[in-house]
């Protein structure tokens, strides 16, 4: 009987340390405007649980997806959106005074250069992300194509969350904008933010840049993890991890080799 009694209390003992051990905290970090520019390569260094989102129709998105896949990194299209700001938004942008169709072709064309997107989050898109029509038009083709949605949340007055719901278009929005100022003090207190906002509530998104700072702040960080904190990817934030995984049906299989280049707030943040 004692000797019963002090198995059990043992194995109790070891439930209570383990658990003790577990991470209780889930981070998922997005590396925004990947393939704006050639040394944006640096940050295939990074963990490959970071996601990255690739700006579309550059000289380098169709290669950094490629790229991306052969690491087994998730990836997904950066889609730029008009701003309120004016911000000049690159090739082939979703903009308010777009018809449907225009909308529809705008994304597919897009993807067609990010062939490995599982995902999208909006490159800007302060005004776009609050307006009914053309987020119905997004959500509608994300439907179609088996695509999460990720809400950068450029505005307050985001309607992408709510409209994502309305077409079973799984969906998250951005808790932390790490780097909109370049300094290690400021991308340690972001950082910090995030876990805290991780710890009360399970888990939650970053989104960062590949600035060099960002990136180098990101390696050392990263390698140092509290123990009850772990990084996880988009597709594990959204518990979909099987079907997010899997390439769209959008993104045809392709010949093309992978070319080894060597030249290669808690608040809103404005667009």
């Amino acid at each position: 009987m004692l000797k019963h009694i002090m198995t059990c209390s043992l194995l109790v003992s070891a439930f209570f340390i383990n658990a003790s051990t577990l991470p209780t905290a889930q981070i998922a970090i997005i590396v925004d405007d990947m393939g704006g520019k050639p040394n944006d390569d640096i940050a295939f260094s990074l963990d490959k649980n970071i996601t990255f989102s690739i700006l579309p129709h550059t000289p380098y998105s169709t290669e950094f997806s490629y790229r991306a896949a052969q690491q087994n990194r998730e990836v997904m299209l950066h889609m730029p959106m008009e701003s309120l700001n004016d911000n000049a938004l690159g090739e082939g942008p979703i903009l308010s005074n777009m018809y449907p169709q225009q909308i529809q072709q705008a994304l597919m064309a897009a993807l067609a250069t990010v062939p490995h997107a599982v995902g999208v989050n909006n490159h800007m898109g302060s005004k776009v992300t609050q307006m009914t029509l053309p987020m119905q038009s997004v959500m509608r083709v994300l439907s179609q194509n088996n695509l999460f949605f990720v809400d950068s949340r450029t505005t307050r007055f985001t309607k992408a969350r709510s409209i994502a719901n309305q077409y079973g278009v799984t969906t998250a929005s951005r808790h932390v904008f790490l780097d909109h100022l370049q300094t290690m003090d400021f991308l340690q207190q972001q950082f910090d933010l995030l876990i805290a906002k991780g710890r009360k509530h399970g888990k939650a998104i970053g989104i960062a840049h590949p600035h060099e700072q960002t990136l180098a702040f990101l390696h050392n960080a990263l390698d140092d993890l509290p123990e009850d904190v772990v990084l996880i990817t988009v597709s594990q934030y959204l518990q979909e991890t099987d079907k997010f995984r899997i390439n769209p049906k959008l993104a045809r299989a392709s010949q093309q080799p992978i070319q080894d280049t060597q030249t290669q707030l808690e608040s809103v943040t404005p667009d």
